[in-house]
């Protein structure tokens, strides 16, 4: 049932106004992107289409519930209504912010002074799990772009901290994944109606070569894959923590490991132009999952399989079912991504946004490279820190001259107290 709410709404457990009758409904919603609702009524005998108004609340189904979207847009034609509206969220484009300082704060003290910064309240509340500290300043601003960007610069809560948005009426929350691994796995090949696969090579690396503190080189590992291309596709990462020859190979196949030597793989599946061939009930599994859902993508064809999420989805609200599902091609190794050197570094926050909420973390006093995990007492990073302390191979290790001073052992690698 599609039911329409007066302007001033904020609980729309009621019929409000009525329910409507349109022969179009869809909502379309991207990972940390849109979320509109498109709509089409006829001009019905009992005029229920009067109700339509610009700025009234639509409150439709969707994979997550029940949601509200407030109408911005409405366009008469001789047939029908066609209405736009989007999720109740995108109210706080009509807020701003004019200026917002915070330094070294967490994740939820962030979202908090945001808030108390808006140019009036707001019946929202904002919530997060992302962990580690940030600083970030705006000015001149409206909520959402201070939230998740507005494409011109980086300063907003998700560029700092990562995270993935979660827009449930006026409860927001940031998570570090709105969906999880279901252990769905699904098979493709090409040429099958219903299903647009995208597969991109540009960035694929087959062969790393390795570089280390103060340009030390070390020798080029190849990937299982280098044969799948006409050339090899060498590639250079660097971690200026890197001082043996030994780190730079365990590097340099870590990156491979994370999946670099494959194709980006994208994937649009519509659900209705599946549903008339034989291969459906390959991807009907898809039906099952929601926005930011993990999914196991695998190509027979190339032996190789990888992990995606769902990206986008367009939803039929009057017959209550997927119509598209789009898959995406993510960073599956957090750490990998992390120690991989500059070009990783780039594609990982852009990418993936749980890679976003641990660089957030690492990037200060905690530090990962292929030795282990590096926590600074003191100072800004592992290499001003005269405080140290290193969980590695050699157990946990405490170090009051810096990361190349003297270690003592405070639990061996096999869990015993030292003394």
């Amino acid at each position: 049932m599609i039911t329409i709410h007066e302007k001033n709404s904020t609980i729309f457990d009621t019929l409000g106004l009525g329910a409507l009758l349109p022969s179009l409904c869809t909502v379309k919603e991207e990972l940390n992107g849109l979320y509109e609702l498109e709509l089409e009524h006829p001009y019905d005998e009992w005029g229920k289409w009067e109700d339509i108004e610009n700025g009234r609340i639509l409150c439709v189904s969707t994979p997550r519930g029940k949601q509200p979207f407030r109408i911005y847009n409405i366009k008469p034609t001789m047939e029908s209504i066609a209405v736009n509206a989007r999720h109740i969220f995108y109210d706080l484009l009509d807020n701003f912010i004019q200026s917002c300082s915070i330094s070294a704060q967490s994740a939820q003290s962030t979202l908090n002074s945001l808030k108390s910064s808006f140019n009036y309240s707001m019946p929202f509340t904002f919530n997060t799990t992302l962990i580690g500290t940030g600083s970030m300043s705006v000015s001149n601003i409206n909520p959402i772009a201070a939230l998740l960007g507005d494409g011109k610069d980086n300063y907003s809560f998700v560029s700092v901290f990562g995270g993935e948005i979660l827009r449930d009426n006026y409860n927001i929350s940031f998570l570090p994944s709105i969906g999880n691994d279901k252990g769905v796995s699904i098979r493709y090949s090409k040429n099958l109606i219903g299903l647009e696969i995208e597969e991109d090579i540009s960035e694929v690396a087959t062969k790393i070569f390795p570089v280390g503190k103060d340009g030390l080189i070390g020798s080029p590992v190849s990937s299982s894959h280098i044969s799948d291309y006409p050339y090899p596709k060498a590639r250079k990462y660097e971690d200026s923590s890197l001082t043996t020859q030994a780190q730079l190979t365990t590097f340099a196949q870590s990156i491979l490991n994370s999946g670099v030597d494959l194709p980006t793989v994208n994937i649009k599946a519509d659900f209705q132009l599946l549903a008339k061939t034989e291969e459906y009930k390959n991807f009907a599994i898809l039906e099952d999952v929601q926005l930011g859902d993990v999914v196991t993508v695998v190509n027979s064809k190339m032996n190789f399989s990888k992990k995606a999420k769902v990206i986008f989805y367009e939803w039929d609200c009057l017959l209550e079912k997927y119509s598209t599902v789009e898959l995406g091609d993510f960073v599956a190794d957090i750490t990998s991504s992390i120690t991989s050197g500059e070009k990783s570094l780039l594609t990982a926050l852009g990418a993936s946004t749980e890679v976003k909420q641990v660089y957030g973390l690492i990037s200060g006093k905690v530090s990962i490279n292929s030795t282990g995990l590096y926590i600074c007492v003191d100072g800004s990073s592992i290499d001003t820190a005269a405080k140290v302390f290193h969980f590695g191979s050699n157990g946990l290790r405490y170090s009051s001259t810096g990361v190349n001073g003297t270690w003592k052992t405070i639990l061996d690698s096999d869990g015993n107290v030292t003394t």
